[in-house]
């Protein structure tokens, strides 16, 4: 069995998985153009679902990214309770998100094998461009 084949997060392209945090602006707007993605879709609301250390491991590996890198360093919780220049190690990191995901800097957007971080909606349209295969060509 190969690393790729070990993961805890499943994947499908035929679903669309967001992975956010309701108190990000980003969210709401993430959530509205998703529902035009041709997917079913597996919204991940990180205030009501708890993600294990292990997941946020894997989504940051499938990221490729340190899991500090998914931490946003502005975030009030992370200003007053560690400091206004954070020197987190990966472990630390994965502890933080785990029980305070609303530092989460970015939604995480996934569906089969591409994963990504959603900077702004128009990012999520990546994934519908997936879906052009349906479209009927004149």
């Amino acid at each position: 069995m190969s690393k790729e084949d070990m993961g805890v997060i499943a994947k499908s392209d035929d679903e669309l998985k967001l992975y956010y945090h309701p108190d990000t602006r980003i969210a709401k707007q993430c959530i509205a153009l998703a529902e035009t993605i041709k997917a079913e879709k597996v919204l991940i609301n990180l205030a009501e679902v708890k993600l294990t250390e292990t997941q946020w491991g894997e989504l940051s590996e499938l990221l490729d990214k340190d899991p500090t890198e998914l931490i946003n360093t502005d975030h009030p919780f992370i200003k007053e309770t560690l400091s206004e220049n954070p020197d987190m190690d990966p472990n630390q990191a994965l502890k933080v998100l785990v029980n305070n995901p609303e530092v989460l800097r970015h939604p995480i957007a996934m569906k089969g094998d591409k994963i990504i971080e959603v900077f702004g909606i128009n990012d999520l349209m990546q994934f519908q461009e997936m879906d052009s295969k349906d479209a009927k060509l004149p």
